[in-house]
């Protein structure tokens, strides 16, 4: 889970659907923030249009994270804000 320490940097949309989607590895981020494997709940940050990681098995995250779950799959958890600047 995302640790804040400020929680006025945070929004909760609890009626924004983007949140319940799931992605596969290698998929393109389709927004910017940080993601959750649902099988083993190991996070990652990546940024839209790139891949998101590519490993198809938990333990393949990272060395330091014990979890031998099976396949992994996406989801948003913490998106970020894009804010055009006042011109």
């Amino acid at each position: 889970m995302p640790n804040y320490k400020n929680p006025n940097f945070f929004n909760q949309r609890p009626d924004d659907t983007n949140f319940d989607l799931i992605y596969k590895p290698g998929q393109a981020t389709p927004f910017s923030g940080i993601y959750r494997c649902t099988s083993c709940g190991f996070e990652v940050v990546s940024t839209q249009g790139h891949p998101l990681p590519p490993t198809e098995i938990c333990p393949n995250h990272s060395r330091g994270w014990k979890c031998d779950h099976g396949a992994v799959r996406w989801q948003l958890v913490a998106a970020a804000i894009h804010l055009k600047a006042n011109a």
